[in-house]
């Protein structure tokens, strides 16, 4: 009960500590232009309704790797705790944990393909699960993202009546999920939910506990050593609250390159008109070459034979004349 009401008190804390004059919703914002990031505006704190809503209080820390608008990068660290509970008497349920992963991500949004062109849809299955192209984007206002984690944690979790674990555990695999705008507010901090799930392989140990009900206790019955999981498993389900600071919120980051920059693709498309340029005029100058070659070749040929036939005629002329007799 003493640790429900802490958890309630730092909530309402947290909430009061946001500035909710000039609340409005976000808009989606599709100008192209690069902008240079602030330290700030790469930087945001996220915490897990679902973690809250199991009395586990924790908070996350993510920042983008580079400074520009298109970058689509970025990691964080997450941090999950519920201290071990003391008292003279045994609790029905204990539920301990602390845990902190480390998380690399890339986000992307979705693009409307094109029957050709530059943004081709892509054809093959092992593509299309990856792929951020359609040709009909359902979700425009969405930001996705995927990535790969790597967490250690330690935990111990009793139930009355049933068996226990204590013990650590170390986990690595992917993440997948969405961000959705929220929320912006009048100092340009902004406000996202985030929705994802991660899952993967760990190397654990544990120690075996049961529940004896003469004693009310938990002996110890059998010690484990390190094992790598049968099974993948779930380590977090997101249902996430992220705060963003600086005047750049989400609808703004995370775009492509091709889009953002349009100095960019200037020069990818005069690359391009160069490249196609080039190749016509080396069809062009192959042709000419060709048809010269071929007359060159033609009247090369009837000049060395016409020398030919001068050389002999003058050979034949300084030649003694041949006797003849009736």
């Amino acid at each position: 009960m003493r640790l429900s009401r802490h958890v309630v008190r730092m909530t309402f804390i947290i909430i009061s500590m946001l500035p909710l004059s000039g609340v409005k919703a976000q808009v989606m914002d599709n100008s192209r232009r690069v902008d240079t990031l602030s330290f700030r505006e790469r930087l945001s704190l996220r915490t897990n309704v679902v973690d809250w809503s199991l009395m586990v209080p924790n908070i996350g820390l993510e920042y983008d790797l580079r400074r520009e608008n298109w970058n689509r990068y970025a990691v964080n660290m997450n941090l999950r705790y519920r201290p071990r509970t003391t008292g003279t008497f045994v609790r029905p349920a204990v539920f301990n944990l602390f845990e902190i992963a480390l998380e690399g991500r890339m986000y992307w949004r979705e693009r409307k393909a094109e029957a050709r062109g530059y943004l081709r849809r892509h054809d093959h299955w092992w593509d299309k699960l990856f792929s951020c192209r359609t040709m009909l984007p359902s979700h425009p206002k969405w930001i996705f993202y995927r990535g790969v984690y790597v967490s250690y944690a330690d935990y111990a979790l009793y139930l009355k009546g049933h068996d226990g674990r204590d013990g650590q555990a170390l986990m690595a695999g992917f993440t997948w999920g969405f961000v959705k705008p929220f929320l912006a507010f009048q100092n340009g901090n902004s406000v996202d939910m985030e929705f994802g799930i991660s899952a993967g392989l760990g190397y654990s140990k544990n120690d075996h506990f049961v529940h004896d009900n003469k004693t009310n206790s938990y002996p110890v019955v059998g010690r484990g050593g390190w094992h790598l999981m049968k099974y993948p498993a779930v380590r977090d389900l997101h249902v996430a609250v992220v705060y963003r600071f600086g005047n750049y919120p989400i609808q703004k980051k995370y775009r492509w390159r091709y889009d953002a920059d349009m100095a960019f693709r200037a020069r990818i498309d005069s690359m391009y008109n160069e490249r196609y340029a080039g190749r016509e005029r080396r069809f062009v100058r192959d042709s000419l070459y060709r048809v010269v070659a071929k007359d060159f070749k033609v009247l090369y040929d009837s000049c060395v034979h016409q020398r030919r036939m001068e050389r002999q005629r003058a050979i034949d002329a300084r030649a003694p004349k041949r006797l003849t007799t009736d």
